[in-house]
């Protein structure tokens, strides 16, 4: 019995002094980390390291923040980007300040969020839905200095651009008005000659070819209506989406030139184009949409010339196009821009119908009998200038000639 029990104490003896070491290790890891955390003060004080200028960069929506006084104290990129020549204009208009009185002037830190639709007419027609909520941060976010109670009120707004929805609605509206008014008339002379060709020119062969060609001509008038309809529809569509491409005026004449070679073929016209020498003028444009405009200047100059110089039997047309740096005291604006103009040696437009040529469907009605045209061109031309941020001007003298300049501010200026 007692040599087990020696053997029982011998083994829980062993267990002990084997133990020792990892108990005084761990005993010695506390105490280390005891005086470590000794050393520390009890509170732990976090600075804001992050402004709010860098918290909202993160944020993929737009946004603003505004101070107490009712101004953006930041401005996020994502606004900058979508909305950098208007926020001024969002902050002043009534239905946006209205809102944020209504939550300033509300004592609690922390109000329900409001909504507020502004509308803006300049530079372009858009919608912008602002959220707005306010709420109290800390002084430091701001960047401010410390002040009793640490707190600022801030009012943070989220801006939604609804202008492409909108027009989408408001442009299927017009579409059926204007396309249900203006396709009237080519569709009752289809219908009207198709009854003929069924009944009292059933069997006039010569009758049938001249009806025939008028039916081709009314067909491709409303497929150009058509095409003109759809066209401004994608430009208005656009039209609040600034072009961030960087476009050169040499590239653009050079492309104009290219381009209207078989437009002037066996035709009683010369069109010269004026290529500027410095390369340094250059837009920020849609190439597309700014060759396209040149071109309706160019084809419209050529359709009424014509038409004109064949009743009087004068001499031939001459267009010529130019694009130039903005001559100072001009009548442009002051930012700096170049001029695109296109000026003919046609009839002229009397001064009465100036302002408005660029309305959709109108027309010039002595030209209108003789000139087939949509009324479409010039409308198209002004909403890709102010989607462009530019300036639509016509000058014309009766017996003289017209003059279309197109202003538009240069891209170095613009960054």
């Amino acid at each position: 019995m007692q040599v087990w029990q020696a053997v029982a104490y011998g083994v829980m003896a062993g267990s002990v002094l084997s133990s020792v070491p990892f108990l005084l290790s761990r005993m010695f890891s506390l105490r280390e980390r005891a005086e470590a955390l000794g050393a520390m003060p009890r509170r732990v004080e976090v600075p804001y390291g992050l402004p709010l200028e860098e918290v909202m960069a993160c944020l993929p929506a737009a946004t603003l923040a505004l101070n107490e006084s009712r101004l953006p104290c930041v401005i996020s990129p994502e606004a900058h980007r979508q909305f950098r020549d208007c926020i001024g204009s969002i902050v002043r208009h009534p239905a946006f300040q209205n809102r944020v009185e209504f939550l300033l002037s509300n004592g609690e830190s922390s109000s329900a969020p409001e909504e507020a639709v502004v509308v803006l007419d300049i530079p372009q027609y858009r919608v912008i839905r602002a959220w707005l909520h306010k709420k109290a941060v800390p002084a430091a976010l701001m960047g401010e200095a410390q002040r009793k109670g640490g707190l600022a009120t801030v009012v943070f707004v989220a801006l939604h651009d609804e202008t492409e929805a909108v027009m989408a609605e408001r442009q299927h509206t017009d579409f059926v008005a204007f396309a249900s008014h203006e396709l009237r008339t080519p569709l009752a002379a289809l219908l009207g000659f198709i009854e003929t060709l069924q009944g009292p020119a059933a069997d006039d062969p010569a009758a049938q070819q001249e009806f025939l060609e008028i039916m081709s001509a009314q067909a491709r008038r409303m497929q150009r209506l058509l095409d003109s309809l759809l066209y401004l529809s994608r430009v208005q569509m656009q039209e609040h989406l600034r072009p961030t491409e960087v476009v050169a005026l040499t590239d653009l004449l050079n492309h104009l030139k290219r381009e209207t070679v078989g437009l002037l073929a066996g035709k009683n016209a010369a069109l010269t184009v004026d290529i500027p020498q410095d390369e340094g003028l250059r837009v920020e444009g849609d190439e597309a949409q700014l060759s396209q405009i040149l071109m309706n200047l160019v084809e419209n100059a050529l359709k009424y010339g014509l038409a004109a110089k064949a009743k009087s039997g004068g001499a031939a047309l001459s267009i010529t196009v130019r694009g130039e740096r903005a001559p100072p005291d001009a009548g442009w604006p002051a930012t700096p821009g170049v001029v695109l103009s296109v000026a003919d040696t046609g009839p002229g437009i009397p001064a009465r119908h100036l302002s408005r040529l660029t309305e959709r469907f109108y027309r010039v009605a002595k030209t209108a009998a003789s000139v087939q045209g949509s009324g479409l061109g010039l409308a198209i031309v002004q909403h890709v200038v102010t989607r462009h941020n530019g300036r639509f001007v016509v000058r014309s003298v009766v017996g003289q000639g017209t003059e279309c300049c197109v202003w538009l501010p240069l891209a170095d200026a613009l960054s």
